[in-house]
């Protein structure tokens, strides 16, 4: 009969055909147990002592309600605040720069796939990232063209570094 989910109303009447039993004045054998009790309630010798002993340690032949249902989550409230200000502030960091800034601030190793799934949960999708290279801000690229002016067009090599950093080859991907 394996997995059946029994009522705790079976289980109190099984009970008390117990004690119906016990207080004829006969001893109640395993025998009398599976011939005159078990065929009524349904269920098997082993549950039956199962809920005999459940009811004599708790006084109630229910199981107990679990406090939290599945696995407990390992980032509490005020580190996944924490991780979603990081995000919004600064929306081209990678897994792991997470990973580390929660083990060095917060004192919480979590692994990436943890705070992958924490960001799929709370709607945050991956997304290209792409460095902003520092000449973007306007006074820097001031200061370039001002360098750059004091020498002769023939000796300026020009690349295009936009896309390239340290990390380009090794991940394309961040969290937006």
């Amino acid at each position: 009969m394996g997995n059946m989910r029994i009522s705790d109303d079976k289980k109190r009447i099984a009970l008390k055909l117990y004690w119906r039993e016990r207080n004829k004045g006969r001893p109640v054998t395993k025998e009398v147990i599976q011939q005159e009790i078990l065929p009524i309630v349904d269920f098997s010798l082993a549950t039956f002592y199962r809920v005999r002993k459940r009811f004599h340690s708790s006084g109630d032949v229910a199981k107990a309600e679990a406090l939290g249902r599945g696995r407990p989550q390992s980032i509490a409230e005020i580190d996944a605040r924490y991780l979603l200000s990081l995000c919004r502030t600064q929306p081209t960091t990678f897994l792991d720069e997470y990973r580390e800034r929660l083990h060095r601030y917060r004192h919480l190793p979590v692994s990436m796939t943890t705070i992958h799934r924490f960001f799929i949960r709370h709607g945050i999708n991956l997304k290209c990232v792409q460095k902003m290279a520092s000449e973007r801000s306007p006074g820097k690229r001031a200061d370039c063209v001002r360098r750059l002016a004091a020498y002769p067009a023939s000796y300026i090599v020009s690349t295009d570094e936009v896309s390239k950093d340290d990390r380009t080859y090794a991940r394309m991907m961040g969290r937006a």
